[in-house]
């Protein structure tokens, strides 16, 4: 059945306009009595009928409501720092669909991209909307919320008031594996830092550790940036699924 984001789905009767009106009347064609799932990114998916068709807008009657079902037993957060756009869209979309829960953007030293404040607005609104459409595609019902860019020391100081396992992925960490640090430490929530294309200096490392985190390695092979959130999600992923 095919999925839509729709953000405002209150009451019985819903009427989608824009671009989802759009494909779902001029691209698909589809007729009143058909059936399709809305969903507004909260985890719930709403089972419809279409009940009316014109061209900027469609109607619909929800029939059932339910909750996906398809999210982790955790909840992770992403911290990943600002890396070229087209590298940073396939670390959001790609983590978006290994279930990733929300993103927080930090600039740290080595970081290349550094937008203004007019400019970073714009990158987490183009970071968002490619969460939506990637929890679309990928059959989730829940989308990540992508946070405001924040320093790495704000990023630091907002940890230390959480719950949860706290990682540092870090190529140059030779005692502890990420899978050692999962299992040495069972939560409901994990909260993961990717540094930037340069990785973290070991002075960032140490301002993470005195907030509370643990730094481990992902392996043997160094991952990029926009590729090392993607594994060591589906880590964590593999990790607590059997369990």
């Amino acid at each position: 059945m095919r999925r839509f984001y729709w953000p405002d789905i209150t009451g019985k009767h819903i009427t989608v306009t824009g671009q989802e009106a759009k494909h779902i009347s001029r691209v698909l064609r589809m007729q009143e009595g058909d059936m399709l799932i809305l969903f507004d990114g909260s985890g719930i998916d709403y089972y419809c009928t279409l009940t009316g068709n014109d061209a900027d807008s469609i109607s619909v009657a929800v029939v059932e409501k339910k909750e996906s079902g398809k999210e982790l037993p955790v909840q992770i957060t992403l911290c990943q720092a600002v890396i070229k756009s087209d590298h940073l869209d396939y670390a959001i979309q790609k983590c978006t669909e290994a279930g990733v829960r929300a993103f927080v953007p930090f600039l740290s030293e080595r970081c290349v991209k550094r937008p203004d404040a007019k400019s970073a607005g714009k990158l987490v609104e183009r970071e968002s909307r490619i969460a939506m459409e990637a929890a679309k595609q990928c059959g989730r019902s829940y989308v990540p919320k992508v946070g405001d860019i924040v320093t790495l020391e704000k990023a630091a100081e907002e940890l230390q008031n959480k719950n949860g396992l706290k990682l540092v992925a870090y190529e140059s960490e030779e005692h502890r594996t990420i899978k050692e640090a999962l299992r040495e430490q069972r939560c409901r929530e994990i909260f993961l830092f990717v540094g930037p294309e340069g990785g973290f200096t070991r002075e960032e490392v140490r301002l993470l550790e005195e907030a509370g985190a643990v730094s481990c390695s992902l392996g043997e092979l160094i991952f990029r940036s926009e590729t090392a959130g993607l594994a060591a999600a589906a880590m964590i992923a593999y990790e607590y699924m059997g369990n």
